[in-house]
């Protein structure tokens, strides 16, 4: 929704203030944050031992890893050298909710249709059917999100999604990828034949398209 900051909130601020603005949240939010050590998944501060311990599962990765080498293979190398990350860098911890946070990697709304396809085809084999359908719907409820603030898509929008690759995609080596934007997002990491999706979030403000492009559309 729109969040205040100050007096106004950010739809009152003037336009030429905000990417600055943006820039400068972003970068405060990211210095709190990598500030603090890694600890690993907790609720409270607390680590829950044993939570993921490495097993084999019994069913292959090789569909996702070969959607990964397309995607990255689909892309120009300037657009490749800002999507990919060691498999141990803190991009996997520079995720965030809010609209405003100037995300890494590349963005749906800036691929080709080529790209796009391959962007969709590492979701198509890396979710479930329910899961690749509800992270679709999100990204469409945030398109209407933009068409209820007076068509504002520079800001919300379902091509304003970022995707990023950590480490080199592997049968063997730990490696996985993460996509960023308002009210969707998933770390996928893959060891071999097993993944872990932690910490993922989903969530849409509207959680239903009454009027618009996708009118119908509900979370």
């Amino acid at each position: 929704g729109v969040v205040a900051y100050g007096a106004k909130p950010l739809s009152q601020q003037p336009q030429g203030d905000r990417p600055e603005r943006f820039q400068r949240m972003s970068k405060d939010a990211e210095n709190r944050g990598l500030a603090e050590p890694f600890k690993g998944v907790t609720t409270d501060g607390n680590i829950v031992p044993g939570l993921f311990p490495i097993r084999s599962t019994g069913v292959s990765t090789e569909p996702v890893r070969k959607a990964a080498g397309a995607f990255l293979a689909s892309l120009t190398e300037e657009q490749r050298a800002r999507t990919t990350f060691p498999v141990d860098d803190p991009e996997w911890r520079k995720w965030m909710n809010q609209h405003f946070y100037v995300r890494q990697g590349v963005r749906f709304m800036e691929m080709t249709e080529r790209q796009r396809g391959a962007a969709s085809g590492l979701l198509r084999a890396s979710l479930s059917a329910k899961g690749l359908k509800l992270s679709h719907d999100i990204m469409r409820l945030n398109y209407t999100l933009g068409e209820m603030n007076n068509d504002n898509f520079e800001e919300y929008g379902e091509g304003r999604y970022w995707v990023t690759v950590m480490g080199a995609p592997s049968d063997k080596e730990p490696w996985g990828w993460q996509l960023d934007g308002h009210h969707l997002i998933i770390n996928y990491f893959v060891l071999g034949d097993q993944v872990v999706m932690t910490p993922t979030f989903t969530g849409s403000e509207p959680v239903v398209a009454r009027s618009g492009k996708y009118k119908g559309t509900v979370v």
